[in-house]
């Protein structure tokens, strides 16, 4: 029996002739048909027996592999069976699996069979996993909760390794991917270097190589960076596909994440799998199919058939940072830095606000630098910096600019000069200390050191902030109020007296509104038709990202769901002539209907079009839907 079968229909069994001329009569059919159909009929009929006749069993667990070995980031099976029961009486508890597998998804199945009259049931629950790691494993015992007592299976073995397994060793699996070998689909991890010095940037490109038709894929396990530091890189949403040989085969090929590490220590360090489940295509050849001679070989029935693959890990060797010719200004980073300071005016007020910018540009980990440190002057209050970034990929590593802004209050008139600043970095390419330093700043301070200004200045947040902390004193003629006015006379009064009799009304208006929405239902339909044709848009800007077949049915479904409510007529019966008699006769112009059913044959074309075609950007197609039930709306209160 399969075990993807919903039902186990055994031989059939002969009945006496004397029963199926019995039902014939009763029922006044011919006794040719019965005869032929009795026998499978009957496993049907002795469904609503099933719990009665299973109750009886005894009920057995057990747990097996779908094949029990498995290659590196493929896709195995553990199956949980219970027999006598259709039902547990909650999930089996797994054992702990993640030192060598990631969970991918789960399914039950549920098969009977009937052999010399008893009937039997089988439970089976099916769990997916990824192999992440190499090695021989042990899938300890599967708790199981059946029949107000909890079972134990027996422990499994599971071997992890792409060396093929002995001929004849493992059995045909019944997976759909088995047929997809693991050369045909593969990850790959490309790394710019493998011997780094600490916090040197490491970038790492995740790529997808494949000899079959993949329609989408999904990351299943993103690796653990324990010890580095990681910064995303621009990824587009449509990675380029390009075609590449490898190992004397040609494959298909593009990017599917881009990531730069920035090691925090010292030693080996060691990058973990990254995992993805990907939809393939795969043609069935058991009939000549014609939309796929059309469509350039995709065949509309082909099957689509869940695939798991990993990249392998990625050993780094992190180097310490040299000892000898270290500045005292050196932080840790690792790349090139200049520096430049400015301040947004060189003459100041006494007791008015300057702001000093502190610029470094360069490569590396911008984001982790720590502002340097700076002597002010001690005429000037210092206020904490505020920092900005303007940082991008780009050379093979990060570059771009970390700004810090500090707020300045000189106290005391008088030429004042900033000292230069220095930020100390190291050059992994020649392996030594370098230093920039920026240039010193002068600052004339003007006024009286006892007065403040009164003259507005560009004060940043951090002196606006301690301005919007001081309450100061009201000294201006307060307004007054005249005393012994009648209460009846006040606005405040009326609102309190009438706004019971609003809440009442309106509450009366609201349950009838209800009330007419439960009772009529062409009436409801239209009240909610367009806001179900916002949620079916909405959710199809939704799937603008992921299969293009997914975002046109969507589309289609909301404008034929909004014309079906609009008109009280079911969506599922909706023909194209009748329900535009029907919006003519409402009122519907000629040119609003054109332009909805050309909108539908667009999303049909589409749906069925190959992955290559040109399409209209699915922004437009939004806004095109959107007009349309606009139009429709107008169109058909009027």
């Amino acid at each position: 029996m399969s075990p993807g079968l919903p039902f186990g229909i055994p031989r059939p069994r002969t009945f006496p002739v004397t029963a199926n001329d019995a039902l014939a009569r009763t029922l006044r059919l011919p006794l040719r048909p019965i005869r032929r159909a009795l026998p499978l009929l009957v496993p049907l009929l002795a469904l609503p027996l099933l719990p009665t006749a299973t109750h009886a069993q005894d009920i057995q667990v057990r747990a097996f592999l779908s094949s029990p070995r498995v290659g590196f980031g493929g896709q195995f099976v553990l199956n949980v069976e219970i027999s006598g029961t259709q039902q547990a009486d909650a999930d089996p508890v797994l054992p702990d699996m993640e030192e060598f597998g990631q969970y991918l998804g789960a399914g039950t199945s549920t098969s009977m069979q009937i052999v010399n009259g008893r009937t039997s049931v089988t439970l089976t629950y099916q769990y997916r996993f990824q192999a992440l790691k190499d090695g021989v494993f042990e899938i300890g015992a599967v708790k199981v909760t059946a029949g107000g007592r909890t079972y134990e299976t027996e422990p499994v073995s599971l071997i992890v390794s792409d060396t093929p397994a002995p001929r004849g060793g493992i059995a045909d699996t019944g997976d759909p991917a088995d047929g997809i070998p693991p050369e045909d689909l593969f990850v790959d991890a490309e790394v710019s270097r493998t011997t780094v010095f600490e916090n040197e940037p490491v970038v790492v490109e995740y790529r997808i190589f494949t000899r079959v038709t993949v329609d989408s894929y999904g990351i299943t396990a993103l690796p653990q960076t324990t010890g580095f530091w990681t910064e995303e890189l621009e990824q587009s949403q449509s990675p380029q596909v390009e075609r590449v040989i490898r190992d004397g085969i040609e494959y298909q090929t593009a990017t599917i994440r881009r990531v730069a590490l920035f090691p925090t220590g010292s030693g080996e360090r060691t990058l973990d799998p990254l995992g993805i489940q990907a939809q393939v295509r795969v043609p069935e050849r058991r009939q000549r199919d014609i939309f796929g001679d059309v469509f350039g070989g995709s065949g509309l029935f082909d099957r689509r058939v869940p695939v798991a693959v990993a990249s392998r890990p990625v050993t780094i060797e992190v180097q310490p940072l040299p000892a000898d010719g270290r500045p005292a200004s050196f932080t840790g980073h690792v790349g090139e830095l200049d520096i430049a300071a400015t301040v947004d005016r060189a003459s100041v007020a006494a007791n008015e606000a300057v702001t000093f910018r502190l610029a470094v540009t360069g490569t590396g980990n911008l984001r982790a630098l720590t502002p340097p440190d700076i002597t002010f002057p001690d005429e000037f209050e210092v206020f904490p910096p505020e920092t900005t970034d303007r940082i991008a990929p780009g050379g093979g590593s990060i570059q771009g600019t970390r700004t810090y802004e500090y707020v300045l209050i000189p106290r005391a008139p008088g030429g004042v000069t900033l000292p230069p600043v220095e930020v100390s970095y190291f050059d992994a390419r020649s392996a030594s200390y370098g230093t920039a330093r920026s240039q010193p700043v002068e600052i004339t301070v003007t006024g009286d050191a006892a007065a403040l200004s009164t003259e507005t200045g560009a004060v940043p947040s951090a002196v606006e902030s301690i301005r919007e902390e001081i309450r100061f004193i009201h000294i201006g003629t307060p307004d007054f109020r005249r005393t012994g006015v009648p209460l009846h006379t006040t606005a405040g009064f009326w609102i309190v007296l009438l706004l019971p009799v609003a809440a009442v009304v309106g509450a009366a208006a609201v349950r009838r509104h209800r009330d007419r929405i439960e009772g009529d239902v062409a009436y409801a339909r239209v009240r909610r038709a367009r806001r179900m044709a916002r949620k079916r848009l909405a959710r199809a800007k939704g799937l603008a990202g992921g299969d293009p077949r997914d975002f046109y049915a969507e589309v289609s479904g909301a404008l034929q769901g909004f014309l079906a409510d609009k008109l009280n007529v079911a969506e599922a019966g909706l023909v194209r002539e009748e329900a535009g008699r029907l919006a003519r006769r409402r009122g519907v112009s000629d040119e609003t209907l054109e332009r909805l059913f050309a909108c539908l044959d667009d999303c049909d074309l589409q749906r069925f079009a190959p992955a290559g075609a040109e399409r209209e950007p699915l922004e437009r197609v939004l806004e095109r839907a959107a007009a349309i039930m606009g139009d429709l709306a107008k169109e058909l209160s009027s």
